[in-house]
């Protein structure tokens, strides 16, 4: 897995060189996405960069800040919905709430719970809705969709690393590596409900004590 990660920085790190000469371009078109595919790959360069294997030790400490949620969860929303036009982003977050996080991993656990909704929507559509409140001395962001709901035999292993997932093609890593970055910042990533209705996640991030 170093290796791969190694090669993958070195493949991203030319892409990144692209891309910023691509972004000095001034076609209309280009310089409406290149400021999303430059933020993607760099996103992925710190990611290749920061983390060696999975599971072990190489993921650096959260680097907390009090941040603003919604620009954050403006970027998750675009590079977790990119390419799925039946799925709706519903941003309910309030431009005031901050969290005490690692903007960085806090992207990635945002970017991890809404592809999983995402991809679960991809093919019949549906909402995805995020809100975000203070409660005490943390930060709820609550992540709902309209879909049918997660499997119950998969409800029980969906934080399990290669097994909560039976989509084609998934890792089953996404919510393992959310969950993961959460307890980093002492927060948790929790399941609140799932029926036909819809299921709702909660990451919540508790600020630093004194």
């Amino acid at each position: 897995m170093a290796k791969i990660q190694h090669d993958l920085r070195n493949i991203l790190s030319s892409a990144q060189l692209a891309s910023d000469e691509l972004s000095k371009s001034e076609d209309p078109s280009v310089q409406r996405l290149a400021p999303r595919l430059v933020s993607s790959i760099d996103h992925a360069v710190a990611l290749a960069t920061n983390t060696l294997r999975y599971g072990r030790a190489d993921e650096h400490p959260p680097q907390r800040r009090k941040i603003r949620v919604k620009p954050v969860v403006d970027e998750a929303f675009e590079a977790a919905l990119s390419g799925k036009e039946r799925v709706i982003p519903d941003d309910r977050v309030d431009a005031v709430i901050e969290a005490d996080a690692d903007a960085a991993q806090l992207f990635r656990i945002l970017l991890n719970v809404l592809r999983n909704a995402g991809e679960a929507l991809a093919e019949k559509g549906g909402t995805i809705s995020v809100s975000a409140a203070r409660e005490g001395a943390a930060t709820h962001i609550d992540i709902v969709d309209n879909g049918e709901g997660i499997p119950e035999k998969i409800r029980e292993r969906l934080f399990q690393p290669f097994a909560g997932t039976t989509r084609a093609g998934g890792s089953g890593l996404g919510l393992a590596i959310a969950r993961d970055l959460a307890h980093a910042h002492g927060g948790d990533v929790a399941l609140i409900r799932s029926d036909s209705a819809g299921t709702q996640f909660r990451v919540t991030i508790p600020d630093r004590e004194e």
